[in-house]
């Protein structure tokens, strides 16, 4: 029985009925042979074993078809590709067996206290693995090296636990992580990079890593400066770093000026470790460029000498730092800066003992965003005044321990009643002064915590972890909520206020699709570190009831990991550091009442009773699994279409408007990824943790129900290693959706352009070229029916995580001719300015080798770098001219200096080959099998460099190129996060010149 029906079962007080059916059912030989691969049924059965079987709640029968808690399988039911376990109440130390799955792509065991032990080494035999979080429980011992085999990792927190000893340079090895967090816990040792291991890995080589999460812990020794810049004086590899957490550890020396290179940071967090020396000026032109994303710089409680730098922003106007902390150095004696007053968007300051001096600028406190002032412990005096327009937001102004002798208000000051000037132990503050202010020169309370405003009715007391719904006025009765505690590890606010938490909840509320009544923020307090730990619940559609458990999965994992709502921008970093879950979201709700205990002494009345709710439970849920198993059977009612007959489909999945919408984030702007004639692009997570790129058709650009079903039996039929391949579709409440596989490493020409980590070298370059080659010699040879793509173009190339090369985008795809001429009569040319085959602008008629014509500038491409038209010259003229003046030397200034790693005769026959695709006539060209075996050959003759290259890089792409399986391939490995774009087309109105 689904969640939906055991909640709705529990509600109305059938759990008597419910039981009774689990009873009869549990005596019944129920075992039946399982359609999940006897590897994984193994993993499955010894982890059932370690953590017991009544924890998990695994039944009999198959994992997949029975959908077991917490385990979700491909489409095919015979492959567990995520393990989702957190909250799950395991007790034990996790099993070796666990790195047997044989395509895991997600596994989650967060949030479990009593889990301990280390972790298995076993685990790094997962090398599907896109995700591995184990966060919050109670891990000891070493982080195994093993973790570096996982290369197609993307997202690995490993925060609060108990591991000790170092970090293993290996871990340097995944070039796909973009989120490595090992908070809180014992670690120690130095922090590895590449100049220290024969390897020649570290944390300096994980290129696309975003998030730095390496705080209270023990780490010792300096910040390496090849965080900043190889040692080599190669260009900096964490180009895409945003947050350098490294506080609360043990690290000395200097700030590298290397550091300066990260161009992409927000936050900079390194306090409270024992750095000493000047902050460097390379770290002030990195706060302050033009274009600065810099949000936090905070260096307190460390050594610092010299002086505080000028942190000025270079443009009025600009939105630099938000938070900066100095406090707690050795600074030389200066005066208050004036640089904050010119910082328009700076929230918090911190200036606590860092040696100032002299009289204090009463500009500040007018400041436009400013909320806290923190500046005690200084030597700053005079007279302190209050100036006559105090700032909108200010709310703290900590001056105690300072030399005030005296405080003067200006005329009509305003706001002071909501500012905490705070000015205990100061000369003004003299207690034989009869004149001194009473407020300012009380003692000290600290920030008290925040509790949620009572409702309408009042604040009842509740008992056994039950709470009162404040945003439920209708109801005041006390509910057992789904109860999570958000840390902020980093927040932009010093003080909580009710607007700040109701923009919080309703932030919540929309990012994760819930109704008002839903969510309720009820506590929030400042750590002793400046952590914010905010208690948050979550309730029914009702307000007055748990929600279910889908809601509850659903808030787990849009609020764990990497995910990082966009609208809860002033709260990030943050974690999810608790998760009280409720008996329904572990699966416990089982235990029985007085209505059960009635139930059996009913027999036979309560056990006819009970089957015939499950049978109607039973019909409705099979009603659905129809919809979703035919979708087409009402398509088209309303729209005055006819009903269309559901398509045949190879391997492709339907989803609900519904799924795609929580998977995209509800089409948030900040997971679009590309725009089209079709639509729109989004990146998205299915709720099996897979990533997935949705592809949604704008209003206009929508067909009719029967031309989309021929469109998507056209596309699940095309299977090949060198295409991306179609894993579902939606029509749903009037949309229709395309979803694809995601690609790791972006498109051709993202590579060509330099906008990737390294540029490619010749072998690699010859590799896309043959990869995507066979892509579209199979669309055209192979495809059943043959296919001509129509938008051949660099930005239509991809590559995944292995850096293979695959073909994408059959938006304008059109089935391949059968008739004599082997042409299609076409009313409108499509196609890509700079790629369009000529023949075709001019006579209408498509065929096969316009894709030709089309793959030959992109061959011109990966010979140049150069887009086909730059700068007013169309590539495909440019060097046909310059070779037809001067041979192979009048190509020279134009080709990429990387070719020239090939031989003269390779080159030569790669330019031939190219020049032969663009031929005017698409009779001169050859067929794309004829191009594939051209470069195969050419392959061949460099294989030698190839290995040298794949060392060097990632050499999981050599086999694709020079393996047994150089043919078609039925392997469809899917890739992780991508910039790539679909495109939709572009409609010329001239034809290319030649």
């Amino acid at each position: 029985m689904d969640g939906v029906a055991e909640q709705w079962l529990f509600q109305r007080g059938r759990g008597y009925h419910f039981a009774l059916i689990i009873f009869c059912l549990s005596t019944l030989s129920c075992f039946v042979s399982a359609a999940v691969n006897p590897t994984d049924l193994s993993a499955l059965n010894a982890l059932s074993s370690a953590w017991g079987a009544n924890t998990l709640k695994w039944t009999a029968g198959d994992p997949c078809t029975n959908k077991w808690q917490g385990v979700y399988c491909d489409v095919t039911n015979t492959k567990v590709v995520s393990l989702s376990l957190s909250s799950s109440s395991i007790v034990g130390t996790i099993p070796a067996a666990i790195g047997s799955f044989s395509g895991l792509q997600r596994l989650d065991l967060s949030f479990n206290s009593r889990l301990q032990g280390p972790i298995p080494p076993e685990i790094g035999k997962l090398t599907t693995l896109l995700e591995l979080n184990i966060q919050s429980c109670a891990l000891a011992g070493l982080i195994p090296p093993a973790l570096g085999n996982l290369k197609s990792l993307t997202f690995l927190a490993l925060n609060n636990n108990q591991l000790t000893g170092e970090i293993p340079y290996l871990i340097g090895g995944l070039q796909n992580l973009h989120w490595f967090d090992v908070a809180s816990n014992n670690l120690t040792g130095r922090l590895p990079v590449s100049s220290m291991n024969s390897d020649g890995v570290g944390l300096d080589t994980m290129a696309l890593c975003e998030h730095f999460h390496l705080n209270n812990n023990s780490f010792s020794g300096g910040i390496p400066s090849e965080l900043g810049a190889p040692p080599n004086g190669s260009p900096p590899k964490l180009t895409k770093l945003k947050h350098l957490l490294f506080e609360s550890n043990q690290l000395t020396g200097s700030i590298p000026d290397s550091l300066a290179n990260l161009t992409s940071l927000e936050i900079l967090s390194l306090s409270n470790n024992q750095l000493s020396g000047p902050i460097p000026a390379s770290l002030t032109r990195l706060a302050t460029a033009p274009g600065s994303k810099l949000q936090q710089l905070l260096l307190g409680h460390n050594q610092f000498t010299g002086t505080i730098p000028n942190l000025t922003p270079p443009v009025a106007g600009a939105l630099g730092l938000l938070v900066v902390d100095f406090s707690y150095n050795s600074f030389d004696p200066q005066p208050f800066p004036s640089w904050p007053q010119l910082a328009s968007n700076i929230t918090t300051l911190y200036m606590e003992q860092t040696n100032l001096v002299g009289n204090f600028s009463e500009e500040i406190l007018s400041h436009r965003t400013l909320q806290t002032l923190w500046a005690r412990n200084n030597s700053l005096n005079g007279t302190l005044y209050i100036p006559a327009s105090v700032g909108p937001n200010l709310q703290v102004v900590s001056l105690q321990s300072n030399q005030f002798g005296s405080v003067v208000r200006r005329p009509s000051s305003t706001n002071l009643s909501k500012v905490d000037f705070q000015l205990s132990d100061n000369p003004v503050c003299n207690p034989d002064d009869p004149f001194r202010p009473a407020t300012p020169c009380g003692a000290i309370s600290g920030i008290p915590p925040w509790t949620s405003p009572p409702g309408a009715c009042g604040a009842p007391t509740c008992s056994n972890g039950f709470t009162f719904n404040t945003q439920n006025s209708g109801n005041c009765n006390c509910v057992d909520p789904f109860h999570v505690t958000l840390e902020c590890r980093r927040p932009t606010f010093s003080r909580f206020t009710d607007e700040l938490m109701e923009r919080l909840r309703v932030s919540l509320r929309n990012e994760l699709g819930l109704e008002n009544q839903q969510v309720m923020v009820e506590r929030a307090m400042f750590t002793s570190d400046g952590r914010a730990d905010i208690d948050i619940n979550f309730f029914g559609v009702d307000g007055a009831s748990q929600p279910d458990k889908d809601t509850m999965l659903n808030i787990t994992h849009s609020l764990k990991g990497d995910a990082q709502l966009p609208s809860l921008s002033g709260f990030k970093p943050y974690i999810l550091r608790s998760v009280e879950a409720s008996d329904l979201l572990l699966g416990h709700k089982n235990h029985l009442g007085p209505g059960a205990i009635a139930g059996i002494v009913l027999g036979v009345f309560a056990i006819v009773s009970a089957v015939g709710i499950y049978a109607i439970l039973q019909k409705r849920r099979a009603q659905r699994m129809k919809h979703k198993a035919h979708p087409f059977a009402h398509w088209g009612i309303g729209d005055g279409e006819k009903d269309v007959a559901a398509p045949q489909m190879h391997g492709v999945q339907w989803f609900s408007f519904a799924e795609i919408k929580k998977a995209t984030n509800h089409f948030s702007v900040e997971n679009e990824i590309g725009e089209g004639g079709y639509g729109k692009v989004y990146a998205g997570v299915l709720a099996s943790g897979e990533r997935v790129a949705v592809k949604r058709a704008a209003k206009d650009s929508m067909q009719g129900a029967e031309e989309f079903k021929n469109e998507i039996e056209l596309l699940s039929r095309v299977h090949h290693k060198n295409l991306v391949m179609l894993t579902g579709y939606c029509y749903d409440k009037g949309e229709q959706m395309l979803v694809y596989e995601f690609m790791a490493n972006g498109t051709m020409r993202e590579w060509l352009s330099g906008k990737k980590s390294y540029p490619l070298d010749w072998s690699k370059r010859l590799s896309i070229a043959i990869g995507s080659a066979r892509g579209l010699a199979y669309l055209h040879e192979m495809a059943n029916p043959p296919i001509v793509h129509r938008d051949i173009k660099s930005s239509n190339i991809l590559l995944d995580d292995k850096h293979i090369a695959k073909v994408a985008d059959f938006g304008l795809s059109k089935l391949a001719p059968d008739g004599a001429d082997g042409h299609i009569e076409t009313t409108e040319v499509k196609g890509t300015l700079g790629y369009l085959d000529p023949e075709y602008y001019m006579t209408q008629k498509l065929s096969e080798k316009s894709d030709v014509y089309s793959f030959g500038v992109v061959l011109l491409e990966l010979l140049t770098s150069k887009a086909p038209i730059s700068h007013g010259k169309f590539i495909v003229r440019e060097m046909k001219v310059a070779y037809a003046e001067e041979g192979m030397d009048g190509l020279e200034p134009i080709l990429d200096p990387s070719v020239h790693e090939s031989s003269p005769q390779d080159l030569q026959r790669f330019v031939d080959l190219a020049f032969v695709c663009t031929e005017d006539r698409g009779a001169d060209r050859p067929t794309m099998n004829e191009v594939v075996k051209a470069l195969e050959a050419l392959a061949q003759h460099n294989k030698a460099k190839a290995k040298v290259s794949a060392l060097a890089t990632d050499e999981t792409w050599l086999q694709d190129v020079y393996g047994d399986d150089a043919g078609y391939s039925q392997d469809h490995t899917g890739g992780i996060k991508s910039s790539f774009q679909y495109s939709g087309g572009y409609t010329p109105h001239i034809p290319e010149p030649k």
